[in-house]
């Protein structure tokens, strides 16, 4: 199920790649006992050199050997080596790696990485070669790996398609004999990587039956049906057949009915299903794409399939044609790529069998290059693209590029191009992306050699639990590191001294190394928590939780192994004041889901008394609000807690339960995260912000309800949210803000006080044009991913990594530069623009952040971008011959009503009016009383550096006459105060400004008669 994944939409590279060793052998474990001169001195090497990374005692046979480019995942008939793999597929779980050869069937694990078992056949002239193979997806994608003594259990399910028409179904069954010891020279003590603390597991390939495809004609490609039942669809040059996985014939359709091109043959599968229908997305070898759309026969309760349609996907964009898809049921988000570099993104309803396009992704970075490759994570969150031109990139759902990475030809360097990567997997846990490419070997692109390599990768720690000490930080999680930025931009919002504030850096990185005995046997983290004031992290992997002091600089764990196995955090973790809420599964009582409470200041235990709350069902999701407790279960069940703590006691009372079943738009195993709406009605009519794949929704209780109606409404807020944030901190008269991540652009939603009083639900709501108005004004365009946001500075942050590194380099913490982008001025533009907002609150809520730094600076962006837009609005309504817009309000008095109320206000107007064009000054000094008025209350005021300032602005806007008696003025008081760098100044000013030397000797002569200065 989605909640045995880490939910997850952030990567950025923090390591340099890691190249796998593809050594395809017939018998691991008789290789494994020779005593071969070279697997002598393979193990003295590696006594040498430590443990290494990526594990075999084979000599095995090289992979790097002939193929043809020219036909992609296909091996030549003139390849005289049978040791290429020629399709890779990982298991669903991603622990499990597969590849073919021409002749065999080869097991990988991916942790570490090394060959299992193979089944290789001695003549493949009966069958054929094999072509394709594709995994039973089960609906319980998480297999027990782990070998015990007798035990023949079948883990997994396999079905390889053969060339002439026979599909063999194999399984992965584990075995008694270990299949790798780890072996030093000499006795010493060694620590385990993540995940290898069990060993390798033993598991084994058998084949079990053969199945023969009807009718005639070569197969070319299968595909997995996981929903329902579940099925296979084999193509072959005729046909494309639906098998169950018990090798039963379900159907069979004609490829003529679908493309009528006998030219062209399937060369990939996507098979998507609805709630009444399925769509079939085939790829032909033509670069064609047609959809199949079938829908179940109700009427009749068969199984009998009516056709719906038969299309195009794009048909009107000619320009390129289609090399890959990809597929995310998690989002229902289909990625195309295509030979222009391209990704082209679709969604696909739920309920209906309905296509919409979501984007284009542009490739970027070099020369127009083809999309070889395509992978989504198990949430479908993100995914990743392998280019011709030797590129990786991972994008977000909605398109944002997150890193580029450039591979790089393993040795021998003797290849004529970077390596094409032709397939990509995320290992399990997604911190890892496992990269197979192939390299040209010759200039005329005949011959190649593979390649593996696994791009590190660490992600944000929001996306696992979207809990309000994730969203205030930047926290970054990868393989066995905690990563933490506490954001201090401002320098005044730190207890430092003037030295330290000096010798300090702005941006901190706080890292936390996972202890090695916790991800030994718990590899990998699944969940990360930080508390609300950034002094404790809590982590969840496989099994059992830790916790992690930021003042202490040390972990907490559970008291033992056996400790650790009898709870699997199931649903997130977060923190409550000083406890540990807990969402998990009991080992030690029966398997029962339940909520567990740790308290920060006693050990962690589950043996002693710990406090804990039973459910009925295994959680998706907790958050926690005041001392609401929120907690989604895989029934659709939404149940609601009122926490109460004093000093070492804690209690927890249950207060009701919501279903969503009557709810159709709302799938329980897809909701990311589920959060209250802020509203002093909450007790009485709850309403829930449910973030769900890329769709951010609202759901509330039906006001007036029909006899027949459902108690519950969802309303779509936004249908392109990648992460979701709510901010609880007060500002004036503003209660709350909600926050969502569009792709490209952060928008907000303000819930003030009255809309507190009143549900909360107004603002979010999309009712009316003035209503949509209102709350897209409120967007930020940040320039990064924006991973947290810090309300009591005012400002959204985030990592960027926006250059393309090399396989090579180390992408340490230098390589993650922490981002901020300032929205203060959106909210107050927002609020001044509002025609039921009042100038108070938005006087209200700027006078929250005065005492930071950069106030004035946001005060003059704000100030900068209402005069500008003004301007060119006057300046297209003087050209246009339409009447202007009554919407666009004027609110340039406003904004300078509002910064009149603070002590850097001459100092914000003048710093804006000498960034902008000298035209816009006239419309500036209008709405501020005059240029020459505004140049008085700057003396009068003792602001000299400011009224110095302004006489570029006096000169420009005021006669000669004026401009002389505001410089002797001005001159004057500064001899007066002894202020010579302001006299420097204007002596400068006056200098740039006289026509002639003899118009500054008049001038000097002037001021010599009134004595302001001496000759």
């Amino acid at each position: 199920p989605l909640g045995d994944f880490p939910r997850l939409d952030m990567y950025w590279r923090i390591n340099c790649t890691e190249h796998l060793l593809l050594d395809v052998r017939t018998d691991p474990t008789k290789e494994a006992d020779s005593n071969s001169a070279e697997q002598q001195t393979r193990k003295k090497d590696n006594g040498r050199l430590g443990r290494q990374r990526s594990v075999t005692y084979s000599s095995g046979v090289g992979a790097d050997v002939g193929r043809r480019l020219g036909a992609p995942h296909m091996l030549s008939k003139g390849a005289a080596d049978s040791t290429l793999v020629i399709r890779w597929a990982g298991s669903p779980d991603g622990r499990l790696l597969v590849g073919i050869t021409r002749q065999g069937v080869y097991l990988w694990t991916l942790k570490p990485f090394m060959q299992l078992s193979s089944l290789v056949y001695e003549s493949v002239d009966e069958f054929g070669s094999p072509v394709d193979i594709v995994w039973k997806d089960e609906k319980e994608a998480h297999y027990d790996l782990r070998s015990s003594a007798g035990d023949s259990k079948v883990v997994a399910t396999l079905f390889v398609v053969l060339a002439k028409g026979y599909v063999f179904e194999l399984a992965v069954y584990k075995r008694d004999a270990a299949v790798l010891e780890y072996e030093f020279p000499t006795q010493h003590y060694f620590v385990r990587g993540p995940g290898e603390g069990k060993g390798v597991p033993a598991l084994g390939l058998a084949q079990k039956r053969t199945y023969r495809l009807p009718g005639t004609g070569a197969a070319v490609c299968a595909a997995a049906q996981s929903t329902g039942d579940g099925a296979a669809l084999v193509a072959t040059r005729v046909h494309i057949h639906r098998l169950s996985w018990t090798g039963a014939l379900v159907s069979s359709v004609a490829i003529k009915d679908i493309y009528d091109n006998p030219l062209a043959h399937i060369s990939q599968i996507l098979c998507i299903s609805c709630t009444d229908a399925e769509i079939g997305i085939y790829l032909f070898s033509d670069g064609v794409i047609r959809m199949h759309k079938t829908r179940q026969n109700s009427s009749t309760g068969s199984d009998l399939k009516t056709v719906l349609d038969a299309s195009t996907l794009d048909a009107a964009d000619s320009t390129h044609k289609y090399t890959v898809m990809a597929y995310t049921p998690a989002s229902r988000m289909v990625a195309i790529g295509t030979t222009t570099g391209d990704v082209l993104l679709y969604s696909v309803g739920a309920h209906t069998p309905d296509v919409a396009s979501v984007g284009r992704i542009r490739f970027s970075h070099d020369r127009a290059a083809q999309v070889s490759s395509i992978t989504w994570t198990a949430d479908g969150l993100a995914m990743a693209c392998g280019y011709t031109t030797g590129h990786v990139c991972v994008y977000s759902a909605l398109g944002y590029e997150l890193n580029t990475t450039r591979l790089s030809a393993q040795p021998p360097a003797d290849v004529h191009q970077a390596p094409v990567p032709v397939s990509l997997l995320w290992v399990r846990g997604s911190t890892r992306l496992c990269v197979f490419s192939e390299c040209v070997l010759a200039i005329d692109g005949t011959l190649a050699r593979q390649q593996a390599d696994m791009l590190p990768f660490a992600r944000a720690a929001l996306t696992t639990v979207a809990c309000e000490g994730n969203t205030k930080r930047v926290c970054l999680f990868s393989d066995d590191k905690v990563f933490l930025n506490f954001c201090e931009f401002d320098k005044s919002s730190r207890n430092l001294t003037g030295q330290q504030q000096q010798q300090q850096p702005e941006l901190l990185w706080h890292v936390a190394h996972i202890p090695a005995e916790y991800l030994a046997m718990n590899w990998p983290i699944r969940y990360v928590a930080a508390d609300d004031d950034g002094k404790s992290v809590a982590v969840a992997g496989a099994h059992g939780v830790a916790w992690y002091s930021v003042e202490m600089r040390r972990w907490r764990m559970l008291r033992s192994q056996q400790q650790e196995e009898s709870i699997t955090c199931v649903g997130g973790l977060l923190w409550y004041r000083d406890y540990l809420v807990v969402a998990c599964i009991n080992h030690a009582c029966g398997d029962s889901p339940q909520l567990v409470f740790f308290a920060r200041s006693r050990p962690l235990d589950t043996t002693s008394e710990m406090h804990t709350v039973a459910l009925e069902q295994p959680a998706v999701c907790i958050s926690c609000h005041n001392s609401i407790l929120l907690v989604l279960c895989r029934n659709g069940v939404l149940y609601q807690y009122a926490i109460f703590d004093d000093m070492d006691f804690i209690q927890v009372g249950f207060r009701r339960q919501i279903g969503f079943a009557s709810v159709p738009e709302i799938d329980p195993m897809r909701v990311r995260s589920l959060q209250w709406v802020p509203s002093a009605l909450f007790d009485s009519q709850p309403a829930f912000l449910v973030h769900q794949g890329t769709t951010l929704l609202v759901v509330e209780e039906q006001q007036q309800q029909q006899p027949d109606s459902a108690p519950l409404r969802a309303s779509v807020v936004s249908d392109r949210a990648e992460l979701t944030i709510t901010s609880g901190v007060n500002f004036g008269n503003m209660h709350s803000t909600v926050w969502w991540f569009g792709g490209s652009q952060l928008h907000a939603c303000l819930i003030s006080l009255e809309d507190f009083m009143d549900g909360g639900t107004r603002p979010l709501l999309n009712n009316g044009a003035e209503q949509r108005r209102r709350r897209e004004a409120i967007c930020v365009r940040p320039e990064f991913f924006p991973i947290a946001v810090s309300a009591d500075k005012g400002m959204a942050v985030g990592v960027d990594q926006d250059w393309v590194l090399d396989d090579h380099a180390v992408a340490g913490l230098s390589r993650l530069p922490v981002r901020a982008k300032l929205y203060l001025h959106n909210i107050l533009d927002h609020m001044l623009s509002a025609a039921n907002e009042s100038d108070q609150d938005a006087l209200l809520y700027a006078a929250c952040f005065e005492h930071l730094e950069f106030f004035a600076h946001a005060m003059e962006i704000l100030l900068h971008e209402v005069l500008v837009r003004e301007m060119d609005r006057a300046t297209t309504a003087s050209k246009s011959t339409t009447t202007t817009n009554n919407e666009d309000v004027v609110i340039l008095p406003r904004v300078i009503a509002l910064l009149e109320n603070f002590p850097s206000f001459y100092e914000i107007v003048v710093h804006c009016a000498r960034k902008t064009e000298a035209a816009f000054w006239p419309h500036l000094f209008a709405c501020v009383g005059g240029p020459e008025r505004f140049f008085r209350h700057c003396l009068a005021s003792g602001r000299l550096e400011t009224a110095t300032q302004c006489l570029l602005v006096l000169q420009t806007l005021e006669p000669s006459s004026v401009n002389e008696a505001n410089i002797l003025a001005l001159l004057s008081r500064a001899v007066a105060a002894k202020n010579r760098p302001v006299c420097l100044e204007i002596m400068r000013f006056l200098g740039m400004a006289a026509d002639s030397d003899a118009d500054m000797k008049l001038v000097l002569e002037k001021l010599k008669r009134k004595q302001v200065v001496q000759v």
